[in-house]
């Protein structure tokens, strides 16, 4: 029996480096390697091991030579000069004929494939859906492009339809848009309406504190101490909160610098 087509195309979006207030903190740590594999390239395999991803992308603007040069088999390089985050976005799904685009900013080396893949089987089965993602209770005030750990689905034909408008988007925006990572803030802003689903996180992850993104120095450090003490490199969500539950030091360090 054939294997059924997946219906998505991930696409790890690294901003428009003609704009440095857009990609400092990609331009710093993309290329960093950590356990012999670069942040993009790790951000990379653990989107290509979801079951509904048919293809990865790396998008962005105006990409420097030695991010060009990476390389990686069976990853699509979208290079394009300087650009929303929406062209980018149709531009890989015109590209790979997808259904559905999985949006993840290049800061997320922690991106969970499970969570992923829970999040496009409510994308692929809802009816009349522009945009899929998590989101956190009113309980818990933490960012969801700080926890790092998932990406947002926006639908293809919902991504022709906002490049066709895309002189109608405020482009000053698109910093804070890339800044936050959250595709949602943008359609709710955008022009014309569009249909938003929300799916809750697990309640292991539903807190404030946690923040597995890396945009600062100490987040890098943070990331490798991580890597350094996990058991292999394809642990999935819950083995990376039970350390961080058993771990005082590790709590404190993302309290702080969320702070």
């Amino acid at each position: 029996m054939p294997q059924a087509r997946k219906p998505a195309t991930a696409v790890i979006d690294l901003g428009d480096f003609a704009n440095t207030e857009h990609s400092v903190a990609t331009e710093r740590f993309a290329m960093r390697k950590v356990a012999g594999h670069s942040l993009i390239s790790r951000i990379a395999r653990r989107l290509s091991e979801c079951v509904h991803v048919q293809r990865v992308f790396i998008a962005g603007a105006d990409i420097p030579a030695n991010i060009m040069e990476i390389g990686l088999a069976g990853v699509d390089l979208l290079n394009l000069p300087s650009s929303h985050v929406f062209e980018r976005l149709c531009e890989a799904a015109d590209s790979s004929d997808a259904g559905w685009v999985v949006y993840v900013p290049g800061n997320r080396p922690f991106i969970d494939p499970t969570l992923t893949d829970q999040m496009l089987a409510k994308a692929v089965g809802a009816n009349k859906c522009d945009y899929v993602g998590y989101r956190k209770t009113e309980s818990s005030n933490g960012s969801m492009d700080q926890l790092g750990l998932t990406g947002e689905a926006i639908c293809a034909d919902t991504l022709r339809r906002l490049r066709r408008n895309i002189d109608r988007l405020n482009k000053a925006q698109n910093c804070l848009q890339l800044a936050t990572g959250t595709l949602a803030t943008w359609l709710l802003s955008a022009p014309g309406a569009y249909h938003l689903k929300f799916i809750p996180l697990p309640d292991l992850l539903d807190q404030s504190e946690l923040r597995f993104a890396i945009e600062t120095e100490a987040d890098w450090d943070h990331a490798e101490l991580l890597w350094n003490t996990m058991p292999g490199s394809d642990f999935q969500w819950q083995d990376l909160m039970q350390l961080v539950l058993s771990n005082s030091r590790i709590q404190k360090s993302m309290i702080d610098r969320n702070a």
